[in-house]
This record gives C-alpha cells, sequence and structure tokens, in this order.
C-alpha cells in the first residue's frame, strides 16, 4: 500500500493536521451500492520527497461512470462549538475546513507542451482546477460513481485511481478500490426535500437581472445541481418571498407574476412564471412550492407585492385580514390555480401559509388559512412550526416540525415533515461545515425513523447576512451569516469569464447521500418488514430518534450491512 496515495471513505473529512494514524484508520479497500444510486469515495494523495510543490494529475481507471471533484478548503473563524459537543464536531479549533468540490476530468487528456522559456512540461488540457502536491501533507480529490444515478449492470468493478507526475508523465503510484452493485433497485425518490433557493442572491452575487437569459443561463446550473443531489422540490417566488425581511423593509423584488389592476379589478400575467417552471421542470424538479401567502412570523401582514409597473401595493403595512389583501389574495389564487391547470402542474404543488409560527401566532394564522382555505382544498399545506396545535386544528395538513420537537409529533401524525435551519444545537443533525459527516448524513435514518413525508431547508444559496444585509462570498467567508459556517447554503458561486456556475459541497453530497440511506431502508423494509430494519439501525447506532449522534464511521458500516442484507434477500 503506497504511502502517498490512500483511498477514505466519503464520511471522513480532511483537515490539515490530520496525522498518518488517523488517515490509515480510515481507509477503505471495497464497498457496495444499488444498481441506480451514487457512491462517492475519496483520494488522499502526497508527493514523494521534494524541495518545491509538485504538479501531479489524478486519473481514474474504470468502466462506471465517474466524476471527479478537487477538495476545497475554507477558512473558519469559529466552528460555533457552543456546548462543548465532543462527538459531532471535525474539530473545535479555528483552520482549514474541506468543502468546497470544484470540478475535474475523471481522465484527464495529458499533453506535452514546450514554455516560452525553453522549459519542457506536461499539462491537463483543458482543464482549470489542477492539482499539486506537497511532500508535507496530504491533499483530497472527491470521487462519486454514477453522479447522474443511471441504471448499471450488477457485479463487482475495479476503480483504480493513479496519481501521475506531470514533472516527466509517469505514474508514481496507484491504489485500487472494488465496489459491489448489487442487483437491486431503489425506489423512486417519494420524499419531498427542499432547500429554499433565493433568486436575488444569484442575482446580486453574479450581477444579473432577474429573469433575463443571463439569469436563467445561472438557473439551469443551479437548479441541474440540486436535482442531481436530490432535491425534488423547488420554492416558487410568485411574489417575493416573505422571508428574513426586517419589518418596514423590502428585499429585492423578484416576483413572477405581473399584477394590474384595471376598472378595480386585478389582473395577472403569468408569461415570466411559465419560463422559470418550465426551467425548473426540465431540469427535474417535480413538485413547485409556492412562496408564503401571509408574513414571516405569524402571518399578521401582506407580503411585499408589487404592481407590473413596480409600484408597491402590499407589505408589512398591510393588515392579513384586511379586506383589500384577503380580496386581492383569493382573486390572484384563483388565477393561479387556473395558470396551474393550463400547465398541467396543478397536481406537483405545494402551498404555505407562513413561515414558523409559534402558538402566540395562533390566531392570526387561523384567520389566514380560514381565507384561502376554500381555494386550496385538495392541495399540500405545508408549514415550518414547534407547535402540535396548528395540525390537530386542521390548520396545516402536513406540519413541518423542528427536528427537536419530532418526537411531540411521533406517532400523532402520519403527514409529518421535518426541517431544522443550523443553528447548532447539540447532538442534533446538522449541516455545519465542521460537522462531522455522520452528524449531517444521519438526517437519512431520522426521516426513516419518524417516517417522514418531506424535509426542509431555509437555504440553499443564501449569501446574506442576517435579515438580506449585504452580501457574502461563502468561499472566503463561509460563516458570512451570522458565524454560522455553511447553514445558510449547500452550493458554492463560482464566478469565471463565462458568467459563472455553481459547484456543490462535501454537504451537499452527504445529503443526497442520507436520501439514498432512506430509498435504502425502504426497499429493505418491503422485504423483511420495518421492526427488522430499524433493529439493524439500532445495533449500529443505538436507539434512533432526533438526537441520535454516530460515530464517524457507522454510517458507512450500516449501510453497507443494509445492502448486504438486501443482497441476501434477492
Amino acid at each position: 500500500m503506497s504511502e502517498l496515495l490512500k483511498i477514505v471513505s466519503s464520511q471522513y473529512k480532511h483537515l490539515p493536521s490530520r496525522t498518518p494514524e488517523q488517515i490509515e484508520a480510515r481507509v477503505i479497500k471495497k464497498a457496495t451500492m444499488m444498481r441506480n444510486e451514487s457512491f462517492s469515495f475519496q483520494a488522499l494523495y502526497k508527493a514523494p520527497k521534494s524541495f518545491l510543490p509538485l504538479a501531479v494529475s489524478i486519473f481514474v481507471e474504470t468502466s462506471l461512470p465517474s466524476s471527479v471533484y478537487r477538495v476545497d478548503y475554507v477558512p473558519i473563524m469559529n466552528t460555533m462549538n457552543l456546548h462543548g459537543d465532543k462527538t459531532g464536531y471535525e474539530s473545535e479549533l479555528p483552520g482549514l475546513f474541506s468543502d468546497i468540490l470544484m470540478p475535474r476530468p475523471s481522465k484527464p487528456e495529458i499533453y506535452f507542451k514546450k514554455t516560452i522559456g525553453g522549459d519542457y512540461g506536461y499539462f491537463e488540457r483543458g482543464c482549470e482546477n489542477l492539482l499539486n502536491a506537497t511532500d508535507v501533507d496530504y491533499q483530497a480529490v472527491w470521487i462519486t460513481l454514477n453522479q447522474d444515478s443511471e441504471t448499471l449492470s450488477s457485479g463487482e468493478y475495479s476503480i483504480t485511481v493513479k496519481m501521475i507526475s506531470l514533472a516527466d508523465n509517469t505514474v508514481i503510484c496507484e491504489e485500487s478500490i472494488t465496489v459491489e452493485i448489487i442487483d437491486a433497485i431503489l425506489p423512486e425518490q417519494k420524499t419531498y426535500y427542499t432547500n429554499w433557493f433565493h433568486v436575488d442572491c444569484v442575482c446580486d452575487y453574479f450581477g444579473v437581472e432577474p429573469y433575463t437569459d443571463e439569469f436563467y443561463v445561472l438557473f439551469d446550473k443551479y437548479v441541474t445541481n440540486m436535482t442531481r443531489h436530490r432535491q425534488n422540490v423547488l420554492l416558487l417566488p410568485a411574489f417575493t418571498p416573505p422571508l428574513d425581511t426586517p419589518i418596514g423593509q423590502e428585499r429585492k423584488n423578484v416576483q413572477l407574476v405581473d399584477i394590474e389592476k384595471v376598472n378595480g379589478e386585478w389582473k395577472f400575467g403569468f408569461d415570466k412564471m411559465r419560463r422559470y417552471i418550465r426551467h425548473a421542470l426540465k431540469c427535474g424538479i417535480k413538485i413547485l412550492e409556492h412562496c408564503h401567502l401571509f408574513s414571516q412570523w405569524g402571518a399578521v401582514a401582506a407580503p411585499n407585492i408589487y404592481l407590473k409597473s413596480g409600484e408597491h401595493i402590499f407589505g408589512f403595512d398591510t393588515d392579513a385580514s384586511s379586506n383589500e389583501y384577503v380580496g386581492f389574495i383569493r382573486a390572484y389564487l384563483t388565477a393561479f390555480m387556473q395558470f396551474a391547470k393550463q400547465e398541467g402542474i396543478e397536481k406537483s404543488l405545494l402551498f404555505h401559509i407562513s413561515d414558523e409560527p409559534a402558538e402566540a401566532h395562533f390566531e392570526s394564522y387561523k384567520k389566514a388559512k380560514e381565507n384561502v382555505a376554500d381555494i386550496l382544498e385538495g392541495q399540500i399545506v405545508a408549514d415550518a412550526m414547534c407547535s402540535l396545535k396548528f395540525y390537530d386544528a386542521g390548520l396545516v395538513d402536513h406540519p413541518i416540525a423542528f427536528m427537536r420537537h419530532a418526537d411531540d409529533f411521533d406517532g400523532k401524525c402520519p403527514t409529518l415533515w421535518l426541517y431544522y435551519t443550523g443553528y447548532p444545537l447539540p447532538y442534533c443533525t446538522n449541516r455545519m461545515i465542521p460537522n462531522t459527516a455522520a452528524r449531517t448524513r444521519v438526517l437519512g435514518i431520522q426521516l426513516y425513523r419518524y417516517k417522514a413525508l418531506g424535509f426542509l431547508d431555509w437555504a440553499y444559496n443564501y449569501y446574506y447576512d442576517r435579515l438580506s444585509a449585504g452580501i457574502y462570498d461563502p468561499k472566503s467567508n463561509p460563516g458570512g451569516y451570522k458565524l454560522y459556517p455553511g447553514i445558510a447554503y449547500l452550493a458554492y458561486p463560482i464566478a469565471d469569464k463565462n458568467g459563472g456556475y455553481v459547484v456543490p459541497s462535501i454537504r451537499e453530497k452527504l445529503m443526497a447521500e442520507a436520501f439514498d440511506d432512506l430509498r435504502a431502508l425502504q426497499l429493505l423494509e418491503e422485504r423483511i418488514g420495518r421492526d427488522e430494519v430499524l433493529a439493524i439501525c439500532e445495533k449500529h447506532l443505538g436507539e434512533i430518534n432526533s438526537q441520535t449522534d454516530p460515530d464517524k464511521d457507522s454510517l458507512f458500516t450500516l449501510r453497507q450491512a443494509i445492502n448486504q442484507r438486501i443482497k441476501e434477500t434477492n
């Protein structure tokens, strides 16, 4: 086994301070996967003894579809481990943490080129995310097999990773892993999964106007990246979403619907919305999630809403239950449902009333829901909340319970969803950058345990600080939102000379693995029953609840055990 190249699982997060002994303990030689899923692992590499850094290439040799990423680091000033949580963090100290995945070819074309200075060298053609190695510390590449979840043939496959010196185009070393593709198909993902997409953040970061051709080039890249990583629900900003906006202020107007008032009657134009929806569906989205119809935290006011001319007509100074707003929102929803039927999406919708209402907001939420209930009959209404009271009163069909309150809803609500905001609670699943991979991936097991129909997070690409102030680059300032590193985004924006693109994070890959774990558990349940599946999970993780705290390797081991049991039941 080479000391210069190590293959480790996706459950390992490499930090510059890792010792060879820590790395060796995480090496894997074989794994299993289903025919229609992806599987990720990493190759850690460093140079032979050398005075200078060495330019290298990583070549992945396999008959399976493979995608390769350079693992880049972000600087974290504060890990936000506020509770002395010893198991769920890679480190409590400030430093560099791995998260950004920069795409590379899996089989780079290496060519020889004479430079102007008369030196000779080898280069990777068309590759911008280059690799350099030192003899001091390991670097990492992330390798995903079958990234687009094609249906592959079962059997054993060898994947060989080669490190090539670009000083002389020789193979320095190579390592292999064997992956068995089990003859089984994961069921279609029925679980709803949404991270809210913020149109204004894309526009402000890349300097484009909403819903222009330039915007849709970026939009398609973002949404394709979402759906590749199992997100199947997309927020539909019919109005500027009433989220994270200070009272009396406005976020950038990203309203999709054109509104006019003609002879005292509301008129609605849906051309912009039609284009948005068609792009989303083309990129793989299954469900359109209408933005909230009333203000955040209690439904006491209207969202910021504008006429086609740009005139502001409703907002924080508008009582949500006023005759004027109720008349407007009912006229809009009636027109929207007609539009949805014309587009063939009327059965692919869900609606929100107000985000995170507390029990103190019960009456205002109740009024808001009752004012639109007849028009939304037969549609899914789902809202993030902590109290079962709204569900018991029939005000919300699909309550989205904060993860810490999952047990309050357990067994009482067959339409339960779960959510978290990323706030650093102890012993709770989370997706902050300093969290262990296990702390993020365990979500799939928890969704299974609570029979959750969906999972929601408030931010896929929120690049503002609190309440939409400022804008930051998450690559250089990953804690730009409240110092919480990574909770406000899963994807990284990359500006380049061609208009920009988006790349996934390690955490986004882990979230995809969580949903594949969930589907594997569902498949096994069909064969051996739910009780036995839970028993296997508990054998590896202990009691499964909202605070299940797996160690760093237990989810990889559990998933391999689940796969083996599926194989035995074929």
